[in-house]
């Protein structure tokens, strides 16, 4: 959850309104927000740090290094049908958001 509130920040929205947390128990959203504000990441306003922003670049950054190995094994034929078969998942995901 904690990537999830990460990624509201970065979007300008507040963890509680954000598609992927909303539905959670506000104590339990607001207990994630209380320890990003402790780490300096978020501002008492809600908003992302210099700090925030770093760390959710290190986070997008080894995640795809370490996602890279299982799509440098594809070839370009199998890397479209991978991407054809996953547009679907990834819109209907966009919508649950939205």
């Amino acid at each position: 959850m904690c990537c999830s509130v990460l990624l509201a920040f970065s979007l300008g929205m507040r963890a509680e309104e954000f598609g992927r947390t909303h539905h959670l128990p506000k104590a339990q959203v607001a207990a994630v927000v209380d320890r990003l504000r402790r780490r300096g990441l978020v501002d008492a306003a809600g908003g992302f740090t210099d700090a925030g922003r770093q760390i959710k670049e290190r986070i997008e950054a080894l995640i795809d290094e370490l996602a890279a190995p299982a799509y440098d094994v594809l070839t370009a034929d199998e890397l479209d049908e991978l991407i054809a078969g996953l547009e679907p998942i990834a819109a209907a995901a966009q919508e649950a958001d939205d």
